[in-house]
């Protein structure tokens, strides 16, 4: 688009602009406020729409440039803006078709301040453009960011598709910026990489792309004063323009001293804005075209983080709307295309527009050294690890930054004087070490540490019906095709990558994206320490139930097997965001119960077995650079990023160990799902880990039990049961059932064709090892979304019931994300006889949901009684960042709840007198109203190292039908809402969005306060959060605080018993015991690991009625 106005303040000032060589170590403008802080020069249209003239940046409202325009858009659709919702603006919009009211404009600043190069620089900015004449569809023209010499004086480019940085071809204001080193063109229009318009290079017209132009310094004051026998000041204006330009189209120098008419051609120019890269958009830049009150807070963000190492490398990313940071380019070498570091850089933004319009804002800006910058394009970081501790604490962590991930060991400590648990600063080993090989710093800074070689690992896939091994040669025909799906020829190659090969990696000159570490990111799938067997199976087994049945395990055949596998390798499982599931060496115990290492059964985080589910082989590449997990560009998708379960079954005459797990959000080709409405299909695979010895792909057909999706599965009693299977998020779960098979039991997942929420069985066959599935469906789909909103319905997480204490599953209960709480009955003898309640037992607030497991327990009746059922949870929702959008959370209040089930007639019916449980006579209703209101009665502020403590009351719960109260015995549990706090417009739900676990009669769960991302500031609130610690039975306090302060004492805080602490913990706590005490271990958001202690004595109501490992 051509642009004829004039840079008409830079053509008088730019001379008079010196170079500033006082070092900003952090540049941080929000541009939102009445002014800035720092000292740029402002040109033509550039100006703070909440400005007031007291900064070297002017105020929008009164600037003389826009005389007789209305200055549309801003946070309310009219100027100014309020301070702290303002913007800096470059150019002006329209609210009409064809409108001129921002048309043939331009505004930009430039830095007067450098920033020095030595320490490197990143940079992070918003933009927006929106609010145009609809010109061509998109408006026009777009918006610059340069990085120039900051020896140079301070200008600006040409104008039109130049943007304001290279030079031009064809526009009457032609020179290139003075020093330019790295242009970064948001071209809404198309022309920014058109060689027909600027410069000698370019990939063509292109409207919605991102480009990047290398140095130059094609201007006359260059040219003149460099080569000013070619280019010399007897030329007139028009020449000067018709020799910039000739210069500027071809990239060679020409000797004008013979006038321009026949000029002689000379050398090629070294440096000309060459074209570097771009990124097409997959939507257009600009919105509101052509609306008649056009509004920055409908308009798309993007947020740019481009880094310069002090050794030259270059990479730039950009989020869209806070979603994933998608690469244009990624550590490469700018210096040798566009010669050596300044000493310095200054900053520069631009925008214009031609005959169609824009309103170009930036929102903000910040720079500082590499290693001092805390911000990043699409900065949505949350470690998530839930930690499996035992001799030693597992820490899985993510780095969104070309996307890798790590898992280490650490030991923990006990004090020997005081008995405090710690937790080891250097790790044992870290998986991503001995995958990737070299420096180990998680190690120690002078570790180095051996890469695995590719062609040992031993890698397992499934082809469709068995096992294979993860090689070329094994894999069907199809799966060959898919892995090689628009290259040049079929081969091995990627494959070889995937499994860890690094010589085709861009850094070698291959296709392949050049990765940090091997080991992928480990965002949603914990550690799963998997050692000897542990189950409390001891027999003979009898059905409390069905005492006559005839159980297909032999009397001490599992204390044989628990025997035999003692001292087995320790494995740590986890997914990862690489396509695989691992397995790495963690040591053993010998039969004294000690934990040893050594060279049988190594402490050395070595892999010992991976799995490619076939449903990721499928997709791990695509044609869609993307979420191609190989390509350049690629910018993320999940693949296996669930939590794998575990346990002991038995068939075939013998126990086995199984290893099971969903993909969680990962197995979907077009990228990550994070909305209610999209329909998708689950996978489930299941590996048998009995004997690490026998880990080798020539086993794989015996160590792959199996994997099924939603196009396979089939069920016996539902027909096309596949279309109710959905992302499978929750952990499944192994159990013997009442038929006398063991069964794996899992939540039916998120967006299921049919959006229902239902409970999968997968039954084992205990003499063939056959399996079969069951579904058992709610019935609750779209049509009973309680936001009325059609959304689709889905259970992540299962908790299967022994209430008899015969290791036999009685009942099943799970949540959904509509808020319902169900029981599914497979107390029958047949599996044809189960069945699901016909209504919840319970739904939530306005359908807050829950997305993470119920705990089920057996509460004591303070009057003498049989106990009571009671399921407690909290609720609350966490989506993924996808390309367009960042994660998400709950956008209403949030509670814990604990919910009496008071429907046990038929359980006591047939249950043992030993095995009642209180009941009511039906029909009963279950609603908030009937819950015992528990709240936060206090909460402390964090200062230094002391942690934020929160008391809770103590308030009775007067069960309904009882006589625990004088009067008023009413109630059928209780709730204790979460507080959510309010900054500006943007309000923050406290939630549960991890697993809570039952410890010493206290419920305890990780609650999350999200992270706040403000796209237009540039800026990240870290994800916190509490762990609270209730009694089970009441809601409320314990009988004396849980956890202890720095010093092991367990205080009170105002008087109140300290029920919460604020670790910003993730994932679930675990326990460990040790002679002094027991200790709390979890990891935090921050990634580092926590150890805290509790007091066991501070609740002695409630337990389990299922069975679980504390370690």
């Amino acid at each position: 688009m051509m642009n004829k106005k004039q840079w008409t303040l830079l053509l008088a000032t730019a001379a008079a602009l010196p170079s500033v060589s006082r070092a900003q170590l952090v540049v941080s403008d929000t541009l939102t406020g009445a002014s800035s802080s720092y000292d740029w020069k402002a040109l033509n249209g550039a100006c703070l729409t909440a400005g007031n003239n007291t900064g070297s940046i002017p105020a929008c409202s009164g600037l003389s440039y826009y005389s007789g325009k209305t200055l549309v858009g801003g946070a309310t659709g009219t100027l100014p803006d309020a301070v702290g919702s303002g913007a800096l603006r470059l150019t002006n919009g329209d609210t009409s078709t064809s409108g001129s009211n921002g048309t043939y404009q331009s505004g930009a600043v430039v830095s007067n301040f450098t920033f020095p190069s030595t320490q490197g620089l990143q940079v992070t900015f918003t933009t927006v453009t929106y609010g145009g004449n609809n010109y061509n569809g998109t408006g026009a023209d777009g918006i610059s960011f340069f990085l120039a010499d900051g020896s140079k004086s301070a200008t600006v480019g040409a104008l039109g598709g130049s943007l304001g940085y290279s030079c031009s071809n064809v526009n009457s204001t032609y020179d290139g910026v003075q020093g330019g080193y790295i242009g970064l063109g948001i071209d809404e229009f198309g022309n920014f990489s058109n060689s027909s318009d600027n410069t000698s290079s370019g990939a063509g017209f292109k409207a919605s792309r991102i480009s990047l132009r290398g140095s130059g310094n094609t201007n006359w004051s260059n040219l003149n004063s460099t080569y000013s026998s070619y280019y010399p000041s007897s030329l007139s204006a028009s020449q000067q323009a018709t020799a910039v330009k000739k210069t500027c189209s071809t990239g060679y120098l020409y000797d004008f001293s013979q006038g321009t008419s026949n000029p002689t051609k000379k050398s090629a120019l070294t440096y000309n804005y060459n074209y570097i890269t771009g990124d097409d958009l997959s939507f257009t830049l600009a919105n509101q075209e052509a609306v008649s009150k056009p509004l920055r807070g409908s308009a798309v963000p993007i947020t740019y983080g481009l880094t310069i190492t002090q050794d030259g490398l270059l990479s730039l990313s950009y989020s869209v709307n806070g979603g994933t940071a998608q690469p244009v380019i990624t550590s490469q070498s700018i210096t040798s295309s566009n010669g050596a570091l300044p000493a310095s850089f200054r900053f520069g933004f631009s925008a214009g527009t031609g005959g169609g319009s824009n309103v170009h804002e930036i929102t903000c800006f910040k720079a500082a050294p590499v290693e001092q910058s805390s911000s990043s394009a699409g900065a949505n970081v949350q470690q998530s690890a839930r930690v499996e501790a035992g001799t030693q604490l597992y820490l899985a962590y993510y780095h969104p930054t070309n996307w890798w991930g790590e898992l280490t060991a650490q030991s923990l400590v006990v004090n020997s004087t005081t008995g405090a648990v710690s937790i080891a600063s250097t790790a044992n080993w870290d998986a991503s070490c001995t995958l990737t090989g070299g420096s180990c710093q998680a190690m120690g800074s002078s570790t180095t540490v051996t890469a695995t070689s590719p062609s040992s690992r031993k890698i397992l896939t499934w082809n469709g019906s068995t096992g294979i091994p993860f090689q070329w040669s094994n894999l069907a025909s199809a799966q060959q095709t898919s892995l090689t799906a628009g290259d040049s020829s079929v081969t091995s190659n990627r494959l070889l990558y995937l499994r860890g090969d690094r010589t085709k990696e861009a850094s070698s000159s291959g296709p392949y994206r050049t990765r940090t570490g091997v080991l992928g990111d480990i965002i949603n799938s914990s550690p799963t320490w998997v050692g000897g067997p542990s189950a409390p199976y001891n027999g003979p087994w009898v059905d409390a139930l069905n005492g006559s049945a005839s159980p297909a395990e032999p009397t001490g055949s599992y204390a044989t097997f628990k025997s035999t596998y003692a001292t087995r390798q320790n494995i740590v499982y986890v997914g990862a965001n690489d396509g695989m599931v691992h397995g790495f060496r963690a040591g053993a115990y010998d039969s004294s119960g000690n934990f040893v290492s050594n060279s049988t059964t190594p402490n050395d985080g070595v892999e010992a077995l991976a799995y490619m589910p076939g449903a990721v082989l499928s997709m791990i590449h695509s044609t869609t650079g993307k979420v191609d997990f190989s390509s350049p560009s690629y910018s993320h998708n999940l693949y296996v990023d669930a939590t794998p379960g575990t346990g002991e079954l038995y068939y075939n005459g013998a126990w086995h160990t199984w290893l099971v797990g969903g993909l969680g959000g990962g197995g979907n080709a077009s990228g990550t799902i994070a909305d209610s409405t999209t329909s998708t299909g689950g996978t489930l695979y299941a590996l048998d880990i009995t004997d690490p010895t026998q880990f080798s792909e020539s086993n794989a057909s015996s160590l792959v039990v199996g994997e099924w999706s939603s196009s396979s599965l089939t069920c016996a009693n539902v027909t096309n049961c596949g279309i109710y299977l959905g992302d499978t998020y929750g952990t499944p779960v192994i159990r013997r059932l009442h038929n006398g098979m063991w069964a794996v039991l899992f939540g039916n997942g998120y967006n299921s064709q049919n959006g229902t929420a239902g409970l999968f069985v997968m039954l084992v066959n205990p003499s063939s090892g056959a399996k079969t599935f069951y579904y058992f469906d709610t019935g609750y789909g779209p049509s009973k979304d309680p936001t009325g909103n059609s959304g689709k319905n889905g259970i992540a997480y299962v908790t299967p019931a022994d209430l008899d204490g015969d290791h036999i599953t009685d009942y099943v209960y799970a949540g959904d994300l509509f808020g319902n709480v169900w029981r599914f009955d497979l107390t029958a003898a047949t599996a044809s006889s189960w069945t699901v309640a016909s209504s919840p037992l319970f739904s939530t607030t306005a359908g807050q949901p829950i997305s993470s497991k119920v705990l089920v327990a057996s509460v004591p009746d303070t009057a003498g009684g049989n106990p009571r059922v009671v399921v407690a949870f909290g609720t609350g929702q966490n989506l993924p960042a996808t390309l367009t959008s960042a994660t998400k959370y709950a956008t209403s209040s949030q509670a814990l709840y604990g919910v009496w089930d008071w429907n046990m007639s038929a359980w006591n019916a047939k249950a043992a007198a030993t095995s009642q449980y209180t009941s009511l006579a039906a029909p009963q209703t279950v609603t908030v109203s009937s819950l015992q209101t528990q709240t936060i009665t206090a909460q402390s502020t964090a200062s230094g190292t002391t942690p934020s403590y929160r008391t809770v009351s103590t308030n009775k719960v007067c069960w309904q039908g009882s006589s625990v109260c004088s009067s008023g015995n009413n109630k059928y549990g209780w709730t204790l809402a979460l507080p959510s706090t309010t900054s500006g417009s943007t309000t923050n739900y406290e939630q549960v969005i991890y697993n809570p676990t039952l410890a010493y009669g206290m419920f305890v769960v990780n609650t999350t306060i999200p992270a706040v991302t403000q796209i237009l500031s540039c800026t990240t609130t870290q994800a916190s959060g509490y762990t609270m610690a209730i009694a089970i039975g009441t809601g409320g306090a314990g009988t004396s605080s849980f956890f202890g302060d720095s010093n092991g004492n367990f205080s009170t805080y105002n008087g109140g018993i300290v029920s919460g602490i604020g670790l910003s913990g993730t994932g679930t706590p675990s326990f460990v015991t040790t002679d002094s005490g027991v200790t709390m271990v979890q990891q935090t958001s921050d990634g580092s690991g926590s150890a805290t202690a509790v007091n066991p004595g501070a609740s002695a109501s409630g337990s389990r009625v299922n069975w679980v490992k504390l370690r």
